[in-house]
Order: C-alpha cells, then structure tokens, then sequence
C-alpha cells in the first residue's frame, strides 16, 4: 500500500486512500441515482427540480468530483520526499475524531425520527463544529442554530419537503 504524499499542500492522506474515497462516493452516487429512478415527479413538468431530479443532480455532482479526486490522484507525480519518521500518532489521532464523527453521524440519523430535526441537527452541529476544533462555546450553538433554522426554512418553504419532527412529539388520538 502506497502512503505517500501528494495531493493537496498540507494533506497528508495516503493515495490508496483517495482512490478508494474516490471509488466509494461514486459508487453511492451510482446507487442514489439508481434507487431516485423510481421517486415521483412533481406535476409531470420537466423543468421542474423535485424529488424525482434532486438526488440525481447531486449524484451527479459527486459522480464529477470523484472523477476529479482519482484522476488528479492518479496523474499526480510523486514529487515530495517521503517524511523521515512515520507520523503514526497524529493519523492515529486523526483516525479516533473520524470513527468519532461517524459514531455521532449514526446516532444523529437514529435520533432524527425521535426528536426530530431540529433539536437534534442543533446538538449534532455543535458537537461536529466542537470535534472539528471550533474552541467557542458561544459561536458554535450561534453556527449550529442559525444553520439549523435556515435550512429548516429552506426545506419546509422553499422546497416544501417537511423535517421529521420525531416519535416523542407526536400527539396521536387514543
């Protein structure tokens, strides 16, 4: 397996692991758009982006980037001298905050349709910002409420698809 590096300035990731970042969010835009075949229309009218376009336009999107990250990987030349000792602890640092955001991910996805969109996206984006290294304790819930609200509006009016509001708020009739 090759560590080299390369890529961007300051980016230490190996090239093993962009080829294969590169092949896997192709490989879900793929399936995205594969899976968003089959979600209805809005009206039948074909200029219009709905549920149907949405994820194929940004499957599309990341289709194009992937091709982007492994061809300019692969064309990269190896022009920086391999580092004199290995950087083991740093990447093993870097490793713990990543299964660290993907723990928080799946919970987060587990806790939308318990409490609903926005207290959990609130206390998600503080705790990505805060693991990310954002050190305010006061601008991270100011980030992660104005983000939070804004996208709320954007999907409820804009697009009008409804957030979930969660299980533990809904009112049913006995």
């Amino acid at each position: 397996m090759s560590h080299s590096s390369g890529g961007t300035p300051g980016s230490g990731a190996p090239r093993s692991a962009d080829l294969f970042a590169g092949a896997v969010v192709a490989a879900v835009a793929v399936a995205a758009i594969v899976v968003s075949r089959d979600f209805p229309t809005m009206g039948g009218l074909d200029t219009d982006v709905g549920p149907a376009r949405f994820p194929i336009i940004y499957a599309g999107a990341l289709i194009v980037l992937s091709a982007i990250l492994v061809i300019g990987r692969l064309l990269k030349r190896e022009t920086q001298a391999a580092p004199a000792e290995p950087q083991a602890p740093a990447e093993a640092f870097r490793f713990h905050r990543v299964a660290i955001g993907v723990v928080a991910t799946a919970v987060y996805i587990y806790m939308l349709s318990l409490l609903g969109y926005l207290p959990t996206t609130v206390v998600f984006l503080i705790g990505m910002m805060r693991l990310m290294g954002m050190r305010s304790w006061v601008r991270a819930p100011i980030i992660a409420v104005a983000v939070t609200a804004f996208l709320y509006l954007v999907f409820l009016y804009a697009l009008q698809i409804p957030l979930p509001d969660g299980s533990l708020f809904e009112t049913g009739e006995f």
